[in-house]
This record gives structure tokens, sequence and C-alpha cells, in this order.
């Protein structure tokens, strides 16, 4: 594998504030303080000794209860890690062992940016949820996003673990119908779009080694974001160590050959933070290849990470650059069907070895982030570039993809407090460019054959909006806003004409108006209700527009936009001093759904058609108990009925039948134990059995299946300065059987995925600071 292009110049550009010259602080302020339970009123954290970090106990500085408030940044996350609910609770150790415990101190400000505009997370009228603190806790693989997913209601992922396709995500049901990477669920990273705008998202160049904290809106979210917005994730990288230099070295293997080597840099040089982190993750594999006779399995991957950013003071404000490189070689084992899956070896689909399936890639991404004043309103400007190169030989096709995209964002803010509350606006435009060569072979046992598409794509899309929070009294608040997209499809067929006389190319221009209105209730400290009506808007991809089941080149004149309306009704609240609950509603009609098939005779090909109405619905509810300070307990539990109303082919009815690819119910139980010296959590999964066709045939089901994970290990021990975490985790403790994917209407039963069986991992950190 080549090595990174992009490591040197950023290297240097977040390692030269180190080469300035600042006096280390006697004190620093701590990035965030554990939340536990709830309560109410506010906190003031101010500083905590350095020499302190990493023990047991914590210095903080008590105000006046009618003075204290949470220390938040504006336009960004807050400092102190949230739960759900209308108010948290920061419960502090003593700062020594003579003093007296300082009781649960309440917090309220808990900030959210996912709606575009930093809110209190209990005055949202949309059900948010946010993970923080759980990202940093040390004992995790760091080998998927869907770990660092887990205790999300609505949310399911399906890690593959195989790295040429990724792993599907869902936010209740939207997304689930993705052959490789993400659909239909709009991706922010570090505030830079990772959602194209033809509604096609990767994760590839998401670094989980430096994850900090992830937002998810667990709803249509067009009225924000535009296209494929049937729910939002926005991950963030973690803040830069507050200190002059702090130097962390990770190492993670397991079985599998999974093996990860990470090195992160960050700090603070006066008001310059920075952080560089550089990964390297291998993965051997599990699925046995049934071509070999030496037991090597097919399915090996190996990635490189770079993310780098820095932040400095800009004209009154503050500008933040960031950048970040993959580089990626993977081998793609595919589905089996059932009778391969009942061998039991957890074999690799033979024609996908034949064929050499897998993926290789490099991909560069920077961007630039300023917010500051504008008068007295507050203005967000940000552009963005991306550089992808991809080779695909999949079981079809070979496929060549070269990709540059880019994009503008500008939002101003206003707010005003009145008598009923806070009342602000925020008006805003997008605009966003995608240029791709697109070249597809006949796959000739991993060598390019014969053209079948060679084309040069250009996707422009636009748009504007505007949304608004306008407080009615003291208990109301409103949240309203509509958005407008236009989003043009152009290809240019670089293929002879055929005999017809009739080439390909040509334009499609799609767009739409998506409005929300959302009210939010505060009816207590301990009780929020909520409701809202919400638009999903999605448009075919240019790779699913191009690839039309008839033969013929260009774009699909058949295949149309999928549109939604959402109504959801929620609550969150406290049931005890440390006890959050939140329960939520929904209701999704969607017409003209993207449904994905392939033919008879091209297997491994997706082709995409329209149903005429599908209907979805079901609960998510949550409940996190906090006894004690080391003891933290989670449960969720989602529900989604997902069913076609209305769904004709030409030789039969499918109206009734299950929407495939989604679990009705899944849920998720996490008990942890820490912080403190040492920590230990055990997690618990339950999924029911998932459909695997349109026509619901028995032989497509994928059976229902429970987990059972184990990680333990001891937090930062600090020897002479450094500072030690070892750890170690069990996945499939009891190495059960079952399929983690399901491919929806593949040809010849090949739906089922294998899951790996039990597996074993250790790993630590050594860190220094400065």
């Amino acid at each position: 594998m080549r090595p990174l292009r992009f490591v040197l110049p950023a290297c240097v550009l977040v390692l030269a504030p180190l080469f300035v010259g600042a006096a280390t602080p006697d004190s620093i302020a701590h990035p965030a303080l554990p939340v536990y339970g709830a309560g109410v009123d506010t906190l003031r954290v101010d500083t905590v000794r350095a020499d302190t970090l990493g023990a047991d106990t914590l210095e903080v500085d008590r105000a006046p209860a009618d003075t204290v408030e949470a220390p938040v940044l504006r336009g960004g996350p807050p400092l102190v890690d949230p739960i759900p609910g209308p108010s948290l609770v920061v419960d502090t150790l003593p700062a020594d062992a003579g003093a007296d415990t300082i009781r649960p101190i309440p917090v309220r400000e808990l900030v959210v940016d996912i709606l575009r505009s930093p809110m209190q997370l209990d005055e949202t009228p949309f059900a948010v949820s946010v993970l923080a603190e759980e990202l940093g806790t040390t004992g995790r693989s760091q080998s998927s996003i869907e770990e660092a997913l887990q205790g999300l209601p609505g949310v399911q992922i399906h890690n593959r673990f195989n790295d040429a396709v990724g792993e599907r995500i869902s936010i209740r049901g939207f997304g689930a119908r993705s052959q490789f990477g993400v659909r239909g669920i709009r991706i922010l990273v570090d505030g830079i779009p990772a959602t194209l705008p033809d509604g096609q998202s990767t994760l590839d160049h998401l670094d989980l080694g430096s994850l900090g904290r992830v937002e998810v809106l667990r709803g249509p979210g067009s009225a924000l974001y535009g296209n494929a917005s049937g729910g939002v994730l926005s991950f963030d990288t973690r803040p830069p160590a507050d200190a002059y230099l702090r130097q962390e070295f990770r190492r993670i293997q397991g079985d599998h050959g999974y093996q990860r080597t990470q090195s992160t840099t960050s700090g603070q040089v006066g008001s310059v933070a920075y952080l560089a982190n550089l990964a390297r993750y291998e993965f051997g594999g599990y699925r046995a290849n049934p071509l070999r006779e030496d037991g090597r399995p097919y399915g090996a991957a190996l990635r490189d990470h770079l993310n780098a950013q820095v932040s400095a003071p800009f004209m009154g404000g503050r500008i933040r650059l960031t950048t970040n490189a993959v580089e990626m070689d993977a081998e793609n084992p595919g589905a089996l069907s059932t009778d391969l899956l009942e061998l039991g070896d957890r074999r690799a689909l033979p024609f996908n070895v034949e064929q050499r399936a897998g993926k290789q890639l490099r991909q560069g991404q920077a961007g630039v982030r300023w917010v500051g004043p504008l008068g007295d309103r507050e203005l967000e400007l940000l552009a963005y570039g991306i550089d992808r190169d991809l080779t695909n030989p999949t079981a079809a096709d070979w496929v060549r993809l070269d990709r540059r995209a880019g994009g503008l964002r500008a939002i101003v803010r206003s707010e005003a407090q009145g008598d009923a509350g806070r009342l602000w606006w925020a008006l805003g435009m997008d605009a966003d460019i995608q240029h791709d060569s697109r070249r597809s072979f006949q796959n000739l046992a991993g060598i390019p054959g014969d053209p079948i598409l060679d084309q040069r794509e250009r996707v422009l899309g636009g748009a504007i909006f505007v949304q608004a929070m306008l407080p009615i009294n003291q208990v109301l608040d409103v949240l309203t806003g509509v958005r407008y997209d236009r989003i043009r499809f152009t290809a240019t067929d670089r293929l002879p004409a055929p005999e017809s006389g009739v080439g390909g190319g040509g334009s499609r221009t799609l767009d739409s108006a998506s409005p929300s209105f959302g009210v939010h209730a505060g009816i207590h400290d301990r009780l929020n209700l909520y409701a809202n009506l919400t638009t999903a808007f999605e448009t075919p991809t240019a790779n699913e527009l191009s690839t039309r089941p008839d033969g013929e080149r260009g774009f699909n004149p058949e295949l149309e936009p999928q549109v939604g309306i959402t109504t959801e009704v929620g609550g969150r609240g406290i049931l005890a001093p440390h006890t959050a609950w939140e329960a939520v509603f929904f209701h999704t009609t969607l017409h003209n759904e993207l449904v994905p098939f392939e033919l008879v005779d091209e297997p491994g090909r997706r082709y995409f058609r329209n149903s005429g109405r599908s209907q979805r619905q079901g609960w998510e509810f949550a409940l996190q108990f906090t006894p004690d300070p080391a003891v933290r307990a989670r449960l969720v539990f989602s529900t989604n009925n997902a069913n076609f109303r209305d769904f004709r082919l030409e030789d039969e009815d499918l109206s009734g039948k299950r929407v495939p690819g989604l679990a009705p119910h899944r849920g998720e139980a996490i008990l942890r134990l820490g912080p403190g010296r040492w920590f230990a959590e055990v997690r618990g999964e339950t999924t029911a059995a998932i459909h695997g066709n349109d026509r619901n045939t028995p032989e497509a089901v994928s059976p229902g299946y429970r987990l059972m994970d184990l990680r333990a290990g001891a937090n930062e021990v600090n020897l002479l300065g450094i500072r030690l975490s070892p750890f170690a985790g069990v996945t499939n403790v009891f190495d059960r059987a079952y399929n983690t994917s399901v491919v929806v209407n593949a040809v010849g039963d090949r739906y089922f995925e294998p899951g790996p069986g039990r597996s074993v991992y250790m790993g630590g950190s050594i860190a220094v600071q400065f």
C-alpha cells in the first residue's frame, strides 16, 4: 500500500504551533466531566489540577446555586458530556480523602448542534440522541462504527465485517436497502458533509480512534439537510488535550488477524489547538476461502488513516481547518445462500473469490469552518473538497471511479430574549458539486474486460433554508422551518454510439420543498413532551440512475425520488433522582420507495425501482439508571412495523408484505462498572428475524439472535507520569451462529452474511502529557 501523500503537509500544519512557544499552564480546564442521573439547575466547572487527571479525584470550584452555569462553547458541543433527558447531574468525587463528598451537581445546559443551531437538548421538539463520554471509554476495539453507536434507540447497524462494502446503517428503516456505503441518511464528519449531493454517503474516512462525540437525529431532517435525510448522524473528533502536548500510543490485537496501531498528538498553545491522529487497521478475515486448502480466509482488509485539525481565533470568531485521508485495500467475501450457510464454516462465496471481488480506495478530504460575529448576529461559513479514487471489482462488474466533489455552506443566526423565552432564527444556503468519471467493465476473474459503461457525471445541488424557534409562553415553544432543494444530474456518454444510433447521456432535474414543524412543552423540570411533523426527500444516486435493467445507456427515466411524511410524539424526563427515560412513537408514510433488485442472468448487479406506497411505525424506549458514580445501566428497545401498502409488479401484488432488511424489534442492555481505577462492561443484544426479499418467502428469512459482549480494563494508571490503560474484551461470548447482515432481493438466494464466532481482543494505551 502506498504511503499517505497527505501525512507530511498535514503534520506540519498541525504540529507547527508547538514551535511557537508557550508556557505550560499550572492548571487546566477539565474538558468533560462524567454525567450521571438527573436533576435541576446548573453547574460551573472552573479548573482541575493537572496532577489529578487520570486519578480518582477531581477538584471542582463550586459557585452559588443562583449564579452557576454549564461551560458551553457557542456554536459547538458543551464541555459536559450529555445524557438524553431534560436535565442531568454531574456527580463529582472528593478532591481529597479528608474532604466531604460533594453532592450531585445538576446540569441543564446541554447543547446540541444537529438542528443547525445550538439548542439545549431538553428543549428540542425532535428525537435527538448524544453519545460523548461513552466514546472516550477505554476497552473498545475501535474496529467498527457499530461498536461506536451502541445503545441508541431506533438505530440499526449491520456490521458485515466486510470493509469492501462497509457497514449498513439505518435509522427507522432509512438506509436499510444500501448495498454499499450509506443511503438515506445524512452524514456529517466534523461539520463537513460526508453525504454527496446525489445522496450517497461514505464513511471510509471516519477515524474511530479519534472520535469524541456523536449526535443523532432519529427522524427525517430534509427541512434542515435536504436530500437523503431520513435521519442524520453527526460525528465530531474529540477535543485536543488541554495541555501544551499530549502524546498517546495505542495498540490493539485480536482474533481473525485484527490489529490496530494508533498515534495521537494533541494540545493547545495559547489559543491555538491542534490534533493529529495516525492509525493503521488490519483485519485478516474469518470467512473461509473455499478455493484454498491452506486455511487462509477471504475477506482481509488493510486501512491507513490520517485525521488532523487545527483551530485558532480569527476575525473575532474561531476558524478550524480539518484534513483527513484514507487508503484501503479490502476483499469482499460476499453473501451466501441457505445451502452454503448450513455448511457451517462461514465460507466466502466461491464466485466472489473467483472474481477477486474487493475494493481499493484512496480518498482525501479537507475543510475549513469559521464561526464569528456579523454585527449583532452570528455567521457560519464552511467550504470543503473531496478527492476519491476507487477500483471496485464486484461479482458482476469491474468498476473504476474517479470523483472530485466540494461545496459551500453559509448560515446567519440571530437570537433575542423575550418575556416568553428565547427567540431565534437562522437563514442559510448550501451549494455542492460532484464530478464523477465512472467506468464499468465485464469482470474476467479480477481483470477488466469489455466496457459496459463509460460516462462522465456531474451533480449540482443548491438549497436555501430558514428555521425559527418561537416561544409561545413559558411552557410551549415552536420550532419550524422549510428548505428548498434543486438537484441536477447530467451525464456524458463516452462509449461509441450503438448501431441504433441512440447513445447514452442526458440530464434530469429533481427538486423538492421540505417543511417541518415541531412543538415542545416543558411541563416540569422532570418532564418534557414534544410532537412534530417532518418530511423526507431522497433522490436516486447517480449510480442508481445510470444502472438500467433494460440495458440502455444514460439515466433511467422511470426512476423517481422517494418522498415521505413522518409524525412523531415523544417525551423525556426523570423518574427518580438517578433515572432518566425517553419514549417516542413515530409513523412514516413513504411514496415511491426506492427498492433494490437483481436480474436472474446478472447476479450481483443491483437495479432499482419504485414501490407505490409503504408505511413504517414503531416505538423507541430508552432508560438510564445511575445509582452510583461507579455504576451505570442503559436499556433501549425499538420496534419498527414496516409494510408495503401499495406495491404491484407486472406479475404479482406485494401490498401488505413486510419491507425487507429491517428487524421488527431490537433491544440492547449495557451495564458498566466504573469510572475508577478499573472498569468492566457487559452488553447484551437481541434482534428479531429479518426478511430478505420483497415476497417475504421463508427461505429468505434470517433468524433472530441474541449476543453478549464483555470488556474490562484499567483507566489511565499513572506510573511516574506515564499513563497506562490496559484492557481486553470478548465479543459473541457464547459463540452464537448468526447472520450479521441480509442482502435484500439477491438472486440465487444469496441473502446471508454470517457473523464471526467468539472473538477475543487485548490492547492498551500509553500516554504522556506536558
